[in-house]
């Protein structure tokens, strides 16, 4: 037996039997005590919890478990990737030096040949998360949420809507997703009587309720937003349209090979800031209340840079 493969017996016999021996490990694989404390060194270095008992013997630290894995080349490119991304895309923390943590002792028990492939992968690709802010899981909302949703707690929040609403609410939470460039909480919201989302970086206050709340069985009512969609067709002009795709708004349902694309936003709101930010080379073909609402806003725009403002009349740059 090769040591790779009785390092790996020694974790199979700690799982198994719990307390062991140095002479228990010497009897079974035919070696010296010797030869096992140097076992016993190379699994702590890799990161193995072994602790020892003072004339009792070893064990594995309570609640460790790492069954007998083995990647293909391709199953260890993806893990590095993955973790190459989470420690590039997250806010430092604990959580960025668990997967780097992670990351070395995967590292070790790599055959050499794919080790080489993953570190020739590692060395020229990068990731960055700027202009987008960085994903932060050790946030304490997100962990306040986190933990309200495992156990199925009811939280109270004070909400700072877009339209600069300010509620307070009681929500049964039920899960975070990760929506474009923010986290989202959707839960059950007593106050409106239904599902709603809200966005994390608009909770104001977040407090941890002591009540525990059991699943609805939600009807199409409840389960609603409470808000109808809006479908929203515009025409992009051609020296925009590859931008536009790159940058696309999350509403889009339909994106046709003319330049018009369909969107479906829960509210005008919720899409005018961006048709605005593509300027002239956009126009809004449907709905003409939305057409209005952007005709308005232009017009407003245009007024709040003439140069007839009070105050600015037909003064002149010094000469």
């Amino acid at each position: 037996m090769n040591r790779v493969d009785r390092l790996m017996a020694y974790l199979l016999l700690f799982q198994s039997r719990g307390l062991m021996r140095a002479q228990d490990f010497a009897g079974e694989f035919e070696i010296s005590e010797r030869t096992v404390y140097r076992d016993i060194q190379a699994l702590c270095e890799v990161g193995v919890p072994i602790v020892a008992m003072p004339g009792e013997g070893y064990r594995l630290m309570e609640g460790y478990y790492l069954p007998p894995i083995s990647f293909s080349a391709d199953e260890a490119r993806s893990l590095y990737l993955a973790i190459s991304m989470l420690s590039g895309l997250t806010t430092p923390g604990p959580t960025q030096q668990a997967a780097s943590s992670a990351l070395e002792k995967i590292r070790a028990v790599l055959p050499e040949a794919t080790l080489h492939q993953v570190e020739a992968l590692q060395s020229v690709i990068r990731f960055y998360a700027f202009p987008r802010p960085t994903l932060n899981f050790d946030d304490k909302t997100f962990l306040t949420l986190h933990e309200a949703i495992q156990q199925r707690k009811i939280v109270w929040l004070r909400y700072h809507a877009f339209s600069n609403e300010i509620t307070e609410r009681e929500v049964e939470p039920l899960e975070l997703a990760y929506f474009g460039d923010t986290w989202v909480l959707s839960g059950y919201c007593r106050l409106r009587q239904g599902i709603r989302n809200f966005r994390l970086d608009r909770i104001d206050r977040l407090l941890l309720r002591d009540e525990q709340f059991k699943p609805r069985e939600l009807g199409l009512r409840e389960r609603s937003s409470g808000q109808e969609r809006q479908t929203v067709v515009v025409r992009f002009d051609p020296t925009v349209t590859r931008w536009v795709r790159e940058r696309q708004h999350f509403n889009l349902v339909e994106a046709r090979d003319d330049g018009v694309m369909v969107y479906r936003p829960s509210s005008f709101e919720q899409i005018t800031g961006w048709l605005l930010s593509w300027g002239d080379k956009m126009e809004v073909l449907e709905p003409a209340e939305l057409r209005e609402r952007l005709a308005t806003t232009a017009a407003r725009i245009l007024a709040q840079h003439q140069d007839n403002r009070p105050g600015t009349g037909d003064r002149r740059p010094a000469t």
